[in-house]
């Protein structure tokens, strides 16, 4: 898949927030229309969150066509913005502490998340780290991306890092229903996620409301 222009990852204050004109909620019909915007809908609430996220990828004067954003970039601006939402036990994440962002493995994601390394989540910095699955020290991650070439060893990633603090997230279709985190998904031409609850209280993690409102699939809800 052919890669657009470099994402600016913006962390502006949401309630400040300017999208470009007519761009960025375009983008989000267009991805997310039937989903989040249909009159009625529970998730109908969760609407301004979905348009913060999106906002927070492109500072309001640089106007990018919806066709310019690749899967990859959209994936990787969800991942971005879990590391703003996502709660960790202060045991874990004391306050001004950087998230380890871990990969495992290899994905169409790659140089996206690379380029995350060194932004601003909020107040803490992202640092990337390249992993292997048999790594001993996993268990230090905050967020673990596996990538899609991991699936053979899925089960065995998660078995051994047990109910450790880490979001674990990937691209990988079933991931999520398998025991993953999030599971970060291109289906009928829309980029989604599926959250898994019970690894995540395993974890002692926590996702705020609107963020689950606006997942495609919620196990163990």
């Amino acid at each position: 898949m052919q890669k657009g222009p470099r994402i600016h990852y913006e962390t502006t204050n949401v309630k400040s927030l300017r999208c470009a004109p007519g761009v960025m909620v375009g983008m989000v019909k267009s991805y997310l229309r039937k989903r989040f915007f249909a009159p009625q809908s529970r998730r109908y609430s969760a609407c301004k969150w979905v348009l913060a996220c999106f906002c927070l990828l492109v500072p309001d004067w640089q106007v990018l066509p919806a066709a310019s954003l690749s899967e990859a970039q959209i994936k990787a601006a969800y991942l971005y913005n879990f590391a703003k939402f996502v709660e960790w036990p202060a045991d874990v994440l004391p306050p001004g502490a950087d998230i380890l962002l871990c990969v495992v493995g290899n994905s169409v994601l790659d140089g996206e998340l690379q380029a995350l390394d060194g932004r601003k989540a909020g107040e803490r910095t992202l640092r990337f780290v390249q992993h292997n699955y048999t790594d001993p020290d996993l268990n230090n991650c905050h967020l673990l991306f596996l990538g899609s070439s991991e699936k053979a060893h899925v089960v065995v990633t998660l078995k051994a890092l047990r109910d450790a603090p880490v979001l674990t997230l990937s691209d990988i279709d079933d991931f999520a229903e398998k025991g993953g985190g999030i599971s970060l998904l291109f289906r009928d031409n829309k980029v989604v996620f599926e959250v898994n609850l019970e690894p995540i209280r395993n974890a002692r993690l926590h996702l705020p409301g609107q963020l689950l409102n606006i997942a495609a699939i919620v196990y163990g809800r």
